[in-house]
């Protein structure tokens, strides 16, 4: 009698046991999303994101998510000592091709997933699931596009009587000599000279008719028919090609612009218009054209201007090609992550048509998948009424690739050295762009011999 009760105590603790660990077992992953390098953080974002959470959460047994919000200015360094303490989160973003940049080495391959799924990606944009696609690493897939057009000031073109940007996309009389033909009519002194007038005082600007002076230098020379595109170097990396001849004709026109013709705003007139409390370069009505992306549209605040915005296209080059530069943002997985499965399933659920709409609503971006345009398309309507949003959308075709803000050796080093050739520009210290690329171009060759030596 003991020996039956003793073995039927062991079969019940064997039992509890089994379902102890049956139970462990299926105790739901937590995924970590660190979100903080780039947009995300503002108090605004939050509770959409919280709500997201709870949206993925409820309908999930198996995996949950968790917002992990840091705030920009620390974001960077937390990241770092989390991948350094072992520590990973298991998601990051959203992350523009910058911060893909920067920490490119930390990145897990979705390619392996992606062969294992099967998963079909001939719904999102061509050119964008090449944005952060490198040779041997793809990064994550597209989620958010931030297109970049001309937003012009409606109110000024009408009072200077000069004819409003193409919107057509195959007008080619929209070139680079065009904007400056425009411009310099739509700049103006005190006394209502025009910078084509022999009258005009360029002492005395109160309006100028472009800026573009929230671009970094290489998106300012990316539109201008490299065969580079945005990348200062040749495809493989070895040779510095910043002073190549489209580079230089670009910064030229830039130079010229600000210290000849004098339509854009140097240091000068960028001092004057935030003495004047001008928080962008648009809304305080002194701008004509505006070359800027989809989030500036948030930026502008068109509920309280004062005059009417339309958008359009960025001209042709000289070489007669049109690149319009891109801003895109995704989710990475750290290498080191814990939880890699899992996170890519979290990857497929934000990009996917069902949620991809509700993400980018509340990041500000144009969903990278091509079926749910018109449903974006609709809330863009309502949010900003009136504006060419073909523009927009026909913008995403003519994305730079490779892109303005792409991964070169070296790329911090790389990328302050392009800036500072163009601040030497923009200040006036140097106005020769051949000369300034020149330099910047044997600094780039010594980060990239450097670079390769070491590999």
């Amino acid at each position: 009698m003991f020996k039956k009760k003793h073995v039927l105590l062991v079969i019940l603790i064997i039992a509890t046991l089994a379902v102890s660990s049956l139970t462990f077992a299926q105790e739901p992953v937590t995924v970590t999303i660190f979100v903080g390098l780039g947009t995300g953080t503002s108090p605004e974002q939050i509770p959409p994101q919280e709500a997201l959470q709870e949206r993925f959460n409820s309908t999930h047994d198996d995996i949950q998510i968790e917002f992990l919000i840091v705030p920009n200015e620390s974001a960077h360094d937390q990241l770092t000592t989390m991948i350094a303490g072992d520590n990973a989160p298991d998601l990051v973003g959203p992350n523009g091709v910058s911060t893909i940049a920067k920490f490119l080495d930390n990145w897990a391959d979705i390619t392996p997933f992606i062969e294992a799924d099967q998963f079909d990606t001939s719904d999102f944009y061509p050119l964008a699931l090449e944005l952060n696609a490198y040779p041997d690493l793809n990064t994550g897939l597209p989620l958010g596009l931030f297109p970049s057009y001309i937003y012009y000031n409606v109110d000024l073109f009408d009072a200077s009587g000069v004819d409003y940007p193409p919107s057509d996309f195959d007008d080619t009389s929209w070139t680079y000599d065009a904007v400056r033909e425009r411009a310099m009519l739509l700049t103006l002194d005190s006394n209502g000279n025009n910078a084509s007038s022999p009258d005009f005082n360029a002492d005395d600007i109160v309006q100028w008719g472009y800026d573009d002076s929230w671009a970094s230098t290489r998106e300012l020379l990316a539109p201008w028919g490299f065969e580079g595109v945005g990348r200062p170097t040749n495809e493989d990396y070895t040779v510095a090609m910043a002073n190549n001849e489209a580079w230089v004709q670009g910064l030229q026109w830039y130079s010229d612009g600000i210290h000849v013709d004098h339509f854009i705003p140097g240091v000068d007139g960028q001092a004057a218009m935030a003495s004047a409390g001008i928080g962008t370069p648009l809304d305080g009505g002194l701008v004509g054209m505006f070359h800027s992306h989809t989030w500036y549209l948030t930026e502008l605040g068109f509920d309280g201007l004062l005059f009417e915005v339309q958008i359009a296209p960025v001209p042709f080059n000289p070489a007669g090609g049109r690149v319009a530069p891109i801003h895109a943002d995704n989710f990475t997985i750290p290498e080191n992550s814990k939880h890699k499965e899992e996170a890519w399933e979290v990857m497929k659920w934000l990009t996917a048509p069902e949620q991809i709409v509700d993400v980018c609503l509340i990041y500000g971006c144009i969903p990278s998948r091509q079926s749910v345009s018109d449903e974006f398309r609709a809330a863009l309507e309502e949010n900003f009424p009136g504006l060419d949003y073909d523009v927009i959308f026909e913008s995403i075709n003519y994305l730079d690739a490779p892109n303005h803000e792409s991964w070169v050796p070296q790329w911090g080093r790389a990328e302050d050295t392009i800036n500072f050739a163009g601040n030497l520009i923009v200040t006036g210290e140097n106005t020769d762009a051949q000369a300034v690329l020149d330099e910047a171009n044997e600094t780039i060759q010594g980060l990239l011999d450097e670079y390769w030596a070491n590999q």
